[in-house]
């Protein structure tokens, strides 16, 4: 059996958005079903953490098995922050077929992470704010945000981005570039004081220090960390009425959560709910209108697997991928 390969543009015409937040609901869900297998990440840091090899880079590995569609896979990914290339992270997923014990196809994985890490804020944005937010300030204009803008615009309500960048002409540039393409109206901020003021923040950056002030912070906000650091103050972790992750373990290693959780100041206890568990009615706190809901999507190899099976199942206008036999 050849393999198949997939590259960036024929993921991107196998991907229909409103398909794919489906595959990313159901595979939430079955997770909280424990349908799903998905081990812990292995990381691999290559100085990203001030440690040997100064390389200021890291790697993750993130298998899986979702049982609902009866596919096994990984997804691996590095980041290489200091390299001279385009693009800082680089990834691939590969496919098993089980029946069969051959690998059924690898694909590029950036542009699929790109889809499943916004499609995580759109499940967020429905299934956790006690109302549909009218404008969202997204804080980070680099490879993560046009997936972010273009992606919530398509499946929500929304009516205004607010975008704001430490590097101004990135975010003018990308605003310019983005905004014949949404419906929403798209202005972007001098200040990031003024672009948290909206009733959603999505925080989408590579920052290791925090990059907004709780004082900037509505008490009833709604906040999505999607950044793999730290990027929010602890008073605004602890201000959250409720705080929603997709995999417990993961988020206390990696992302927003992981610098509190390992000075020891958040532990397993204090996250109340996975998303998972949210959207099979196992969470039964209730999100008041007044609560401030903090949602934080690390990222799961189960929903990058999920993904890349409704590429290699899906349909499009023509072929896609290229056979290859590696023995």
């Amino acid at each position: 059996m050849a393999t198949t390969l997939y590259s960036k543009d024929d993921v991107q015409r196998r991907i229909d958005l409103k398909n794919a937040l489906e595959v990313v609901e159901r595979t939430y869900a079955e997770t909280a079903r424990n349908k799903v297998l998905n081990p812990p990440k292995l990381t691999m840091h290559l100085g990203d953490d001030g440690g040997w090899p100064d390389m200021n880079a890291f790697s993750i590995n993130m298998p899986a098995y979702v049982d609902w569609l009866g596919v096994a896979g990984t997804k691996w990914a590095v980041a290489t922050w200091d390299a001279d290339g385009e693009m800082p992270i680089s990834s691939r997923v590969l496919l098993f077929d089980l029946e069969r014990g051959e690998f059924k196809s690898v694909m590029e994985g950036m542009y699929l992470t790109g889809v499943r890490t916004a499609l995580q804020s759109v499940v967020g944005l429905k299934h956790l704010a006690p109302t549909t937010p009218r404008s969202i300030g997204v804080l980070g204009a680099g490879f993560q945000a046009e997936f972010q803008l273009r992606t919530v615009d398509r499946l929500t309500g929304v009516d205004w981005f607010r975008l704001f960048d430490v590097d101004g002409n990135r975010a003018r540039t990308l605003a310019a570039r983005l905004r014949p393409k949404l419906e929403a109206k798209l202005t972007v901020s001098d200040d990031p004081e003024e672009a948290v003021g909206s009733d959603a923040v999505l925080t989408v950056t590579n920052s290791k220090t925090p990059v907004l002030e709780e004082a900037w912070l509505a008490d009833d906000v709604f906040i999505v960390g999607l950044g793999s650091y730290r990027e929010l103050p602890d008073e605004s972790i602890r201000a959250a009425d409720h705080i929603v992750v997709d995999d417990v373990s993961s988020c206390l290693q990696r992302g927003v959560l992981s610098d509190m959780a390992d000075r020891g100041d958040l532990t397993r206890n204090d996250v109340d709910a996975t998303i998972g568990e949210v959207l099979v009615d196992d969470y039964t706190s209730s999100v008041g209108a007044d609560h401030r809901v903090l949602f934080v999507p690390i990222g799961m190899g189960s929903l990058d697997v999920a993904l890349a099976e409704h590429v290699q199942e899906g349909k499009s206008e023509r072929r896609v991928g290229t056979e290859f036999a590696f023995e």
